[in-house]
């Protein structure tokens, strides 16, 4: 019972590893918790097989989470045809911005999802950082939006980095049990420097071996790049765990029998076409160094042992329909949509009456429309690309769509 909005949220689910890469004092080990960050957000997709909710042109989500590790999500669902979904995060030293446009491929009885637009991550420079230190580490709602009016010289104080996410593989659509993988490479880009960071993800094959299915089922390698040298490599599982790789010369060792043991048993694994926990069997080399893992310890074993009854949903994930405290949220809001309330009730006629009635009242807003739809926290920009513009700060939705209400009440 979530948006496709708050899917998009939960990327946020290990975003300390964005304010650990800011805080890093080297270069590459910045690189290596930047890429695990990338790793991190493909984690949640290998057990929740279910679709979100369509949003709404004009839907939006808000989410402002406290703590070791805050940040600040605004989402607005921008363009219906082709679906656009822009959005904008602020955490304690970094923004990060993204414009998601997927793209569905049917291909025999598997579906291949193509995500357009790129990711944009902005992170303070050291001497930014200094400076700060002695103000509060995040700011409030009307504290960022005076903070964004210095735009050009806050441009100048970070360091961009930028990727695209990688394909997605979803396999048995028309029959057998549904489970995906992503395919491709993910090419994390410093746009000041010609340092980059390439992730390749190793795909499943039918053909292979069922030992080599097995030892290559949802791994990855990589290495980060100065140009063309290479300065330091990585691997992992994408669904469970990263590990940098300290000494390059440990990848001309034969493969040793230490294996991964980082978080117990939370890793997902490929068993005669189903989807269980088990322990990890990524094999490592002797300077393979653990930056993240996916970490359910939290969980009790009665938690961790009814997941499936809940959607495979995190802690995290569980919080996305939660209220934000005291905050006012415009009627675009996803957590209105009875139609996600009556799912998370477990009320599935009513969930499905709903979407439909929600669905149609789109297409009729659609023909009744004499003018282009324009975002209200979003702008185009002449690349094409949807740029925050800070206004949702300002808290003033009195002239917010009402979405969601009956026609009655419209």
């Amino acid at each position: 019972p979530l948006s496709f909005l708050q899917r998009l949220a939960e990327c946020l689910e290990y975003s300390s590893l964005l304010d650990q890469a800011a805080l890093a004092n080297t270069s590459i080990e910045r690189f290596h918790l930047l890429t695990a960050f990338i790793v991190s957000t493909l984690s949640t997709h290998l057990e929740r097989m279910s679709k979100p909710f369509n949003p709404l042109l004009g839907e939006t989500y808000e989410l402002k989470m406290e703590g070791n590790a805050p940040f600040h999500y605004i989402a607005e669902q921008v363009s219906h045809h082709p679906p656009i979904s822009a959005l904008h995060v602020r955490g304690q030293y970094w923004t990060l911005s993204a414009n998601v446009e997927p793209k569905v491929k049917f291909h025999g009885t598997n579906v291949i999802a193509i995500s357009e637009g790129r990711w944009v991550l902005r992170i303070k420079k050291k001497t930014s950082l200094s400076r700060s230190s002695s103000q509060s580490s995040f700011q409030s709602c009307t504290e960022e939006e005076e903070h964004n009016n210095n735009d050009d010289k806050i441009e100048e104080e970070e360091e961009e980095y930028t990727w695209k996410s990688p394909t997605v593989l979803v396999h048995n659509v028309l029959f057998g049990r549904l489970w995906c993988e992503f395919q491709g490479q993910v090419d994390l880009k410093h746009t000041q420097s010609n340092r980059r960071s390439i992730i390749t993800i190793k795909s499943h094959s039918w053909f292979a071996s069922q030992s080599t299915k097995t030892a290559e089922m949802f791994k990855f390698t990589g290495f980060i790049y100065d140009g063309k040298n290479k300065l330091g490599a990585f691997h992992g599982n994408y669904g469970h765990c990263y590990y940098a790789i300290d000494n390059m010369n440990d990848l001309q060792l034969k493969p040793s029998t230490i294996r991964c043991s980082a978080g117990g048993h939370n890793c997902v694994h490929l068993n005669s076409n189903s989807l269980v926990s088990t322990s990890c069997d990524l094999i490592l080399l002797p300077s393979s160094r653990l930056i993240w893992y996916r970490d359910l310890s939290f969980m009790t074993d009665n938690e961790l042992a009814s997941r499936h009854q809940y959607y495979f949903f995190t802690p995290f994930a569980i919080r996305l329909n939660e209220q934000i405290g005291s905050l006012i949220l415009p009627p675009t809001d996803c957590r209105y949509r009875q139609d996600i309330q009556y799912l998370e009730k477990g009320d599935i006629d009513a969930a499905s009456t709903e979407k439909h009635r929600l669905e149609e009242q789109q297409r009729a807003d659609a023909r009744k429309r004499d003018q282009d739809f324009e975002a209200l926290w979003f702008i185009k920009d002449d690349n094409d690309e949807y740029i925050y513009t800070h206004k949702y700060e300002q808290r003033i939705f009195d002239h917010c769509p009402d979405l969601f209400s009956q026609p009655s009440h419209r």
